[in-house]
């Protein structure tokens, strides 16, 4: 296999992790709760509102997209950057397709407003979606106001808040402050790839 192809299987592999991840947790459950021609309520709402399923399902998108757009040169990174901001999106509106069909599922495909409810307590289901969309935004947003065009140093910055934002927040919510963190992470990379790109389109 050459280099260039593990380059773009690595993302793609990283990109599946979250449904992959959320697939066979939620198979683990079902099954202990004995299977059922239902997906058991119980078992939906424990795998979206996991805190450890989201983060690193989270995480392994995030460096496929750093793998993604720091695999391409720099007079190409302007367009991968666009590219991969579309995947992005795409991913978030299967996670809420399939959010939504097992909320849907898991009611027996009768009970709507059970599984509107059961989406919204799911937590993480509307979270990570809306978390790719912010990212996918970061990533092609161009800011016009001269204090905020050193798109690196607000990213280091962001990145600089992740630790502090864990042992604080983390000292009185574990999964809230996790789930900060993981945002100023995503808008910290979010900025710092956005500073690659604008800096290889100046080049051009």
């Amino acid at each position: 296999m050459s280099s260039r192809a593990l380059n773009e299987d690595i993302p793609a592999v990283l990109y599946l992790v979250p449904f992959l991840g959320s697939a066979v947790y939620g198979l683990y459950l079902w099954v202990q709760s004995g299977i059922s021609p239902l997906l058991p309520t119980t078992v939906y709402l424990t795998v979206t509102r996991d805190p450890y399923l989201f983060i690193v399902g989270s995480f392994a998108v995030l460096v496929g997209v750093v793998a993604d757009v720091t695999s391409s040169d720099q007079q190409s990174r302007p367009a991968r950057l666009r590219s991969t901001a579309d995947l992005l999106q795409s991913i978030a509106i299967a996670s809420l397709v399939l959010s939504l069909l097992g909320a849907w599922y898991s009611n027996g495909f009768v009970d709507i407003p059970g599984a509107a409810t059961d989406f919204i307590l799911g937590r993480y289901s509307v979270i990570f979606p809306a978390m790719l969309v912010l990212l996918s935004y970061l990533m092609t947003i161009s800011l016009k106001f001269d204090g905020l065009r050193n798109f690196k140093v607000l990213g280091v910055i962001a990145l600089l808040l992740v630790p502090a934002v864990v042992y604080e927040v983390g000292k009185r919510d574990t999964a809230g402050g996790l789930a900060i963190a993981l945002v100023l992470a995503i808008v910290g990379f979010g900025l710092i790839l956005r500073s690659g790109g604008a800096g290889a389109a100046k080049d051009q």
